[in-house]
């Protein structure tokens, strides 16, 4: 007996080793089998991160578990992940492996997985991976179709999120979780299917319109499952959408080329505030508490074969009937809400879509608004027909909506109708496309917490017709600053629906307009000590708007631009300026040229200056391009004016990108004081002589050209602390000096150092001016000055021969004197 135990316990101990090693020894080839199968069927890069076998996790099944598997496209989705998994695990029964037949699984589980499907403008999908194959059906060696079968008993995701990003429908739909559960008896022809779904965080936005956010949805669903013929057909079901309760009845089959379908759909459970939750990014907040009356009926419903280029038929109706709304703690509430809207497409051709709001009606405070809008041939030749009707009066609005700290009043009367074609207002047959009417603001303030100087219209008129909007008025005010503008806005319709080029002619006018009450508190700190740093202004492509601007005032920070006049034309991402003249810097300045955003990532100007009589130092501390291509300004006082032309690349900031500045110019000054600069002080300790450190430039007329950044200054003449200069020389497009100041110079100022030399030398004593030339290199942050004494030593030695010569003179004559006294005595 105990050497049959001992051989029992060996036999156990031998059988668990063998459960343990036995799957190690089949780990490779499964896995390389694995990769094989993937690589066979799918265009893309698979990795899996491991295989896991296991005879002990579901004895006496097989546990096989894939983590860490992830799906990386090629081409031009190369960069991007189509699916990673966090781990697919299942059991397999190894009898049923074994028979070749069938093959047994329990659950097949799928765990935290993220899906990115990506659809690109051209209508290419990322997850179009799978190879071509031959779609020929498998036959054993007896000719007979194989039987072979996959036999599981339930199916669960847990743990799934997706991003789905259609570029050509630019619709964007996201999912943060989604669990689910599915199980039933697939060995039967027919079974039932029971399906327990939950999804969360999901948003749906379509042509930047965002019409869910963070919804839920859960489906409890019991579906008869026709697992030969693939129709299945719904049966006890509950549908959950945020706070909406469908059912779902009908059936779904699946096509060889497609899909059957035979579907409605049917809120239960409705009432008015169901609805409301649908729209969470205006009522969530405050959706506790609030008070409402009234019930909805919403219905839909899909008939026929959805195929490639064939929908089917499908509809939807939306019917709401003298509903109500009122929050807590509010005195006023939306009464007779009235919606009466529906979607019908007969089948086929989507062009052969309808959609009606035929009636759309609330009232505030008796103060009634109404909404009528039909549609239909959206893809071919949109026809539509509506009105905007009524009156909302914001002060009693703020009494029935909660706007926090918001601040707004006004009333808004609104009486226009329309219809039409839109290929009558492409063709310019407006007088086929019926617009009338006009929308009034009258007394209308709005202000907020971050906005508190808000904006006021005092009055503004619009008036339609088809072919244009016609603004008889709009006087307003923004904090103290005011804005008059008048003009019209052409070809409205087509921008609005099909993103054409909006077209617009105004005069705009401002007594005061104060760009400080738009600056953050940041803005304004920054303000005390620096220029604000500007960021990009993108002109859209689609405007084509010419702008008569005459502007008496314009504050920024500490500068006032006054007498603003001029042409602006926007169109084609370009900015054009035309006598574009203001009065600013104590001097004036007209501008003609161009601010162009085709290329976002690098914004263009070409720009001409005429500048006269600018405060130069006011100039330096205002505005950026003087300190980028003159530092010297830097500590300067007085006036110049200049004639500039320039063609630059931006930065992000609106600054110049200093390599890409290209032109030519000059600057003229009849007096320039400069102190406190680091080039003269250094010429000041070269000199030996602190007067330099603050010296003076007269009549000053400065030619110069810019190449890349680099800055070349022509010759120029000028007098320098009231000595005859010359001027020239570069500054590189890194801050490199390199410039020459010939200069005629009183022999004194160039200190005792020097004349110690020169005072021996006879003759020097009748040279009063050394010509000098100050050489100044180094960069514009610390620049390197030095005296070149070339020309100066040349002037010396032209003295001292001169000297020479008279005292040789001098010499021959006396000696010349005495001989003559010697023979004639």
């Amino acid at each position: 007996m105990k050497k049959f135990l001992k051989f029992f316990g060996g036999f156990v101990v031998l059988l668990l080793a063998l459960l343990i090693i036995l799957p190690f020894f089949f780990k490779d080839k499964i896995l390389d089998r694995v990769k094989t199968e993937i690589n066979n069927t799918i265009d893309a890069e698979v990795e899996i991160g491991n295989l896991s076998l296991s005879m002990l996790k579901n004895f006496p099944n097989l546990y096989v578990e894939l983590e860490n598997v992830t799906v990386i496209g090629k081409n031009e989705f190369s960069n991007d992940t189509l699916a990673s998994v966090g781990s697919l695990y299942t059991a397999v029964d190894l009898g049923s492996a074994l028979s070749g037949t069938k093959l047994e699984v329990g659950a097949i589980v799928l765990t935290n997985t993220k899906v990115n499907a990506i659809v690109l403008e051209s209508g290419k999908a990322n997850w179009d991976i799978v190879k071509e194959s031959d779609d020929t059906v498998v036959e054993e060696e007896s000719g007979e179709v194989s039987d072979f079968k996959v036999i599981f008993e339930e199916v669960r995701v847990e743990d799934f999120s997706l991003l789905y990003a259609d570029a050509s429908l630019k619709t964007t739909l996201v999912v943060d979780d989604l669990d689910l559960t599915l199980n039933g008896d697939f060995t039967v022809k027919s079974t039932n299917l029971n399906v327990e779904s939950q999804i969360t965080g999901v948003d749906l936005d379509y042509d930047g319109v965002k019409y869910l956010k963070k919804a839920g949805l859960t489906l409890n669903a019991v579906i008869g499952a026709d697992l030969q013929d693939m129709i299945f057909t719904f049966k006890e079901n509950k549908l959950t959408l945020n706070e909406l309760v469908f059912g779902i009845d009908g059936s779904i089959g699946m096509l060889e080329d497609g899909y059957s379908m035979d579907l409605k759909m049917n809120a239960q459970e409705a009432d008015f505030k169901n609805l409301l939750s649908m729209v969470p990014d205006v009522f969530k907040a405050n959706f506790e508490g609030i008070e409402t009356t009234g019930k909805l009926a919403l219905t839909a419903f899909a008939k026929g074969e959805y195929k490639e280029d064939f929908l089917p038929a499908f509809g939807a109706q939306l019917n709401v009937n003298k509903a109500s709304l009122k929050y807590p703690d509010l005195k006023e509430s939306v009464n007779n809400i009235t919606i009466n809207a529906m979607v019908n497409h007969p089948g086929g051709d989507l062009d052969l879509l309808t959609a009606d709001i035929n009636s759309f009606h609330f009232e505030v405070a008796n103060n009634p608004f109404d909404v009528v809008l039909h549609v239909k041939n959206p893809m071919s030749d949109l026809y539509m027909s509506g009105l905007f009707k009524g009156v909302i009066d914001f002060a009693k609005i703020r009494h029935a909506i909660p706007m926090d700290s918001v601040k707004i009043t006004g009333i808004v009367t609104s009486d226009v109708s329309f219809s039409g074609k839109m290929s009558d207002i492409e063709k310019e047959d407006y007088e086929k496309f019926m617009t009338k009417g006009d929308v009034k603001l009258k007394n209308f303030e709005f202000a907020t917490p971050d906005f508190p100087q808000g904006i006021k219209i005092i009055s503004s008129v619009l008036n339609f017709t088809p072919k244009y909007i016609s603004l008889t008025s709009f006087n307003s005010k923004i904090g103290a600053s005011d804005i008059q503008l008048v003009g019209k806005i052409e070809d409205y319709i087509p921008y609005a629906l099909k993103d054409k080029v909006l077209k617009g002619n105004f005069n705009l006018s401002s007594n005061l307009f104060d760009i400080n009450e738009f600056m953050t508190e940041e803005e304004e700190v920054k303000a005390t000590s620096d220029t604000i740093p500007l960021s990009v202004i993108e002109i859209p492509a689609n405007l084509d708007l010419r702008l008569v601007s005459s502007m008496k005032l314009i504050q920024y920070d500490k500068m006032n631009i006054e007498n603003v006049k001029g042409l602006i034309v926007v169109k084609n991402a370009k900015a054009q300026l035309t006598d574009l003249s203001m009065d600013m810097l104590k001097g004036s300045m007209t501008m003609n040229g161009s601010y162009s955003t085709k290329n976002i990532e690098k914004p263009a100007i070409d720009f001409g200056l005429d500048v006269r009589d600018f405060d130069i130092n006011s100039a330096y501390e205002s505005l950026s391009m003087v300190k980028e291509m003159l530092p010297i300004a830097m500590n300067c006082s007085g006036k110049i004016s200049s004639d500039l032309n320039i063609t630059s690349l931006l930065d992000k900031e609106m600054s110049p990108v200093m390599n890409t500045l290209n032109g030519k110019g000059a600057i003229h000054s009849k007096m320039i004081v400069i102190k406190d600069n680091k080039a003269f002080d250094a010429l000041a300790a070269a000199l030996k002589n602190d007067k330099y450190k603050r010296i003076s430039i007269t009549q000053m007329d400065m030619d110069f050209v810019i190449t890349n950044g680099n800055i070349e200054v022509k010759p120029f003449e000028a007098k320098v602390a009231g000595h005859p200069a010359k001027i020239y020389g570069t500054q590189s497009v890194d801050g490199k000096l390199n410039f020459t100041m010939d200069m005629l110079l009183p022999k004194e100022e160039l200190g005792k150092e020097v004349n110690q030399y020169f005072d021996k030398l006879p003759g020097f004593d009748e040279v009063k001016e050394l010509d000098v030339a100050v050489k100044i290199t180094g960069t514009v942050d610390n620049p390197n000055v030095k005296l070149d004494l070339s020309k100066a030593i040349k002037q010396a030695q032209q003295a001292v021969a001169k000297e020479l010569e008279r005292r040789a003179k001098k010499e021959l004559e006396k000696k010349g004197k005495d001989l003559l006294n010697k023979l004639f005595k």
